[in-house]
């Protein structure tokens, strides 16, 4: 018999064909120390949370297991398990192949304990177990366990196997285990009775690890993720809410100041083509930014208008000089903040007060027009010049 020395788990199974994972089952927990320390009756899904990372031992019904003792002839231990299969394939009822075989070591006279199930319930009872979070550490046959006289004490006893025709008290035997943390000792015999050295779940291959204990994890990671999928959806839509009233709000800005386009569709394109209609209607279709610049200017400087007597435009650079008689602006952060919103940087000339400097930022070349204009040097490239005395600007 096997001496357990670990803290475990033993179920007293239903029949096979009705095990589920809401099938109840009597189960017991046994310490480190051999001793029962709880019992109870519950939900086979509830008890791989109660079981923890505890192996279970699993006690078939009578019905799903037959135990009976054979002689076998005198073999080497790795011929014996071949031997004791040509030996019961007379006595079973289905295919040798179909059925999950676990046999004991052979005695001195030759005989050996053997037991076998249907090795299809028995991987459908594994995989179930292992769903519910339970790690299977052996199928014991009911019939293999008998309570030993006087060793309440533990399952580490050890002790001979019981005849085959005995049956335990655990489960559905006749006693029924007390379904609360109390037991009693009669209950706590049958539970502690000594496991065999073998176990039917040696015969079939293991099943593919279900979910067990990782369920929570992964439902919780589930949940997060689709939590955050919901909020890149309500982001998303918001976003494009957002987008439609902005591309409305430029459709209808287009509309109005363009009321001749029958039908938008893209608003920018369009707008930059009317604008450049327009400027091509009324001469100002130059490659450079005179125009506009000078447009930006003649908002900003509002105080220079009727005392403009010379314009020019070069590389960028348009710089006014004013007649005698102007009145310089009274707040210069005002005037900067107002240029700033035209996108033009004003500079007053060091040298002559009456001379200012007018370009966009980023433009280079403030330099060469200021020495042009301390120097009387003609403009350079197709640098304008526009002299117009006591005029406004255009």
């Amino acid at each position: 018999m096997k001496k357990i020395t670990r803290q475990h788990m033993r179920l007293a199974l239903e029949p096979l064909s009705s095990l589920q994972a809401d099938t109840p089952v009597d189960y017991a927990l046994i310490g480190r120390d051999g001793r029962l320390t709880r019992d109870g009756r519950a939900p086979l899904r509830q008890l791989g949370a109660l079981a923890r990372t505890w192996p279970a031992y699993a006690i078939l019904h009578e019905s799903d297991a037959i135990v009976t003792r054979v002689t076998v002839p005198p073999v080497p231990v790795k011929r014996l398990r071949p031997a004791v299969l040509a030996t019961i394939e007379p006595m079973a009822l289905s295919d040798i192949e179909e059925l999950a075989v676990g046999h004991g070591p052979q005695a001195v006279d030759g005989g050996v304990t053997v037991a076998w199930a249907s090795r299809g319930a028995l991987r459908r009872a594994w995989a179930t177990m292992a769903a519910a979070g339970l790690t299977v550490a052996g199928f014991v046959p009911r019939q293999l366990l008998r309570p030993q006289a006087g060793s309440g004490t533990g399952a580490g006893g050890t002790g001979g196997t019981s005849d085959t025709g005995s049956t335990s008290s655990i489960g559905n035997t006749g006693d029924t285990i007390d379904t609360g943390d109390k037991h009693d000792a009669g209950s706590a015999m049958a539970w502690l009775a000594p496991l065999p050295d073998w176990s039917l779940h040696d015969a079939i291959p293991r099943p593919t690890a279900g979910l067990g204990r990782w369920r929570r994890a992964l439902a919780w990671t589930g949940a997060a993720a689709a939590l955050w999928i919901v909020g890149l959806n309500i982001y998303a839509l918001q976003r494009g809410s957002q987008l439609k009233a902005l591309r409305q709000a430029m459709t209808d800005a287009v509309a109005q100041a363009f009321p001749k386009i029958p039908v938008i569709i893209d608003p920018l394109r369009q707008a930059q083509q009317q604008r450049d209609a327009l400027s091509r209607a009324q001469g100002w279709a130059a490659t450079d930014d005179f125009m506009p610049l000078a447009l930006a200017t003649a908002r900003v400087l509002g105080f220079a208008q009727s005392h403009v007597r010379a314009l020019r435009y070069d590389k960028g650079v348009l710089t006014l000089t004013l007649a005698d008689g102007f009145v310089p602006p009274a707040n210069e952060a005002a005037l900067a903040q107002t240029a700033a919103v035209q996108r033009v940087l004003l500079e007053k000339d060091a040298a002559q007060p009456q001379v200012w400097h007018v370009r966009r930022p980023g433009t280079s070349g403030a330099q060469n027009a200021h020495g042009a204009a301390a120097h009387g040097r003609a403009p350079a490239r197709d640098g304008r010049t526009r002299l117009n005395t006591q005029a406004s600007l255009p």
